[in-house]
Formats: structure tokens, C-alpha cells, sequence
């Protein structure tokens, strides 16, 4: 048995089916219940949101303007040609 969310995974082995689906629920759901009240989900979720970001404009490192032949570092704040950044010239932009 699996429990998707957190990959906790337990096996039971024994010679009825029935029992050893009953010993593996108690057992991952007592784990799983260890595993939110000790906070380790929280470390994880911490983890994936320095990953990935907010999604606010904040976290935003370059424009890629398309229409307008034009690309924007947020940190640098060069500018350059969208052209020239997809031909390799990314020294432009530092």
C-alpha cells in the first residue's frame, strides 16, 4: 500500500488477503498522522516553494517580448535584441 501524497509505503505478508489489507491501512495511517504532526510536510512544502517561486513579478528574471524584438534582464536591467539573445549572444544582457 502507497500513500500518494507522501510516498509512504508499507507491505504487509501474510496468507490472507483480507488481513494484510487491514494491518497495511493501520499501519500507513498511523504513519501518515506521524509524519503531520511532526511538521516534515511543511519542510517540503518550503522546499518546493524556494524551487519554484511565488509567481509574482518579483521572481521574474527576464522578459521575453517577442513582438517587440526585445529581451529585458530584471536583475541586470540590459536590454538586447530577441534575435541576437536566440542566435547565443547572451553576453548582451550581463
Amino acid at each position: 500500500m502507497t500513500h500518494i501524497s507522501t510516498g509512504i509505503k508499507v507491505k504487509e505478508a501474510g496468507k490472507d488477503q483480507h488481513k494484510n489489507k487491514r494491518a497495511a491501512y493501520k499501519k500507513i495511517k498511523s504513519r501518515v498522522n506521524h509524519y503531520y504532526r511532526t511538521g516534515k510536510i511543511e519542510e517540503v512544502i518550503e522546499e518546493r516553494r524556494d524551487q519554484i517561486g511565488t509567481g509574482l513579478r518579483g521572481d521574474k528574471k527576464r522578459t521575453y517580448r517577442v513582438k517587440d524584438d526585445m529581451v529585458i534582464d530584471h536583475e541586470t536591467g540590459n536590454t538586447c535584441s530577441f534575435k541576437q539573445f536566440m542566435k547565443g549572444n547572451l553576453e548582451l544582457l550581463y
